[in-house]
């Protein structure tokens, strides 16, 4: 991964957390939805009425009006990394103590 920053020219620590949080909610708001619909169809089948630029809708709208559930669908890839990033540094900074 730090290969990949070093050929895109990111190789300021700032710049290297903004790329992963503009990635973690490009993927919250464009890979999620389409997932969360597709395990729906999947699991409960297909309802009259559903489609993905419905939900599309209702997602934003949710977000407009501060509804939990969206706001946690679209920040979840970012804190899945970020808890990630504490883990880990939690877990060198353990190792050094002991």
């Amino acid at each position: 991964m730090s290969r990949l920053f070093r050929r895109l020219g990111l190789t300021n620590p700032w710049s290297v957390a903004l790329a992963m949080a503009v990635l973690g909610l490009l993927c919250g708001v464009a890979l999620m939805p389409v997932l969360i619909f597709y395990a729906g169809v999947a699991t409960l089948g297909r309802y009259e009425g559903a489609s993905l630029g419905h939900l599309y809708g209702s997602f934003f709208t949710g977000l407009k009006v501060g509804s939990l559930a969206c706001w946690a669908v679209l920040l979840g890839p970012y804190g899945l990394y970020l808890l990630f990033k504490g883990l880990r540094a939690w877990w060198r900074v353990s190792a050094r103590l002991a």
